[in-house]
């Protein structure tokens, strides 16, 4: 109890990143469903079954939605479904993605386990950023394991001489797993470039 009680790493020190990783990953994936349901909604998304891999296996169309510009040329919302990864990445292989998404979340928590059992103080920025991770791998695999393809709503674009270039639809899930991955890389950067710092000069 006494090497515990030394230890930079207490139990209060746990806890409060156990609050802010389980806190940020519940946020983020209650955060991205609640908000492809009300966009879907909204959009008035008329849903349609159609075969994708063979005609046993069907997956979710979008057959009729509202147009709903938010800043003209560059924002709107539109639904979609997509059955893959990305702009359809692996589309054929769902139930691999499926299963991807369930290891990752697994290995996120594993990774959180294992860093709190170190010594050291923990990096909340770190531990956030694998929140924000988990928080956008849970919500896409709610939509993979119900309904066979994620629920795309946030569309940027650009018109250049009349032509429309557009990224890829995404959700709220997937701007976490994005901002999570950058917060991640530079934690990294940062804590590889203090020692460096430190070296006297010469």
């Amino acid at each position: 109890m006494k090497d515990f009680a030394k230890s930079p790493e207490s139990r209060p020190g746990r806890l409060k990143a156990w609050s802010l990783f389980v806190g940020i990953t519940a946020a983020i994936a209650a955060v991205d469903l609640w908000s492809k349901a009300a966009v879907f909604e909204w959009l008035q998304v008329k849903v349609e079954l159609v075969p994708h891999n063979g005609p046993d296996d069907l997956r979710p169309h979008v057959a009729h939605q509202k147009r709903i510009e938010v800043l003209p040329g560059l924002f709107e919302l539109e639904a979609n479904f997509n059955t893959g990864a990305f702009s359809g990445w692996f589309s054929r292989h769902t139930s691999v993605l499926t299963a991807i998404s369930a290891l990752a979340a697994l290995i996120i928590v594993g990774v959180v386990f294992f860093t709190l059992r170190q010594p050291h103080p923990a990096n909340l920025w770190f531990i956030a950023a694998l929140g924000l991770v988990c928080g956008g791998t849970i919500g896409n695999f709610y939509d993979r394991l119900t309904m066979n393809a994620v629920r795309d709503w946030i569309k940027w674009f650009f018109v250049y001489e009349g032509k429309e270039h557009v990224w890829p639809n995404f959700n709220i899930a997937d701007s976490g797993i994005c901002v999570g991955v950058v917060l991640l890389l530079l934690t990294e950067l940062l804590v590889k470039r203090r020692p460096l710092e430190r070296q006297p000069a010469g």
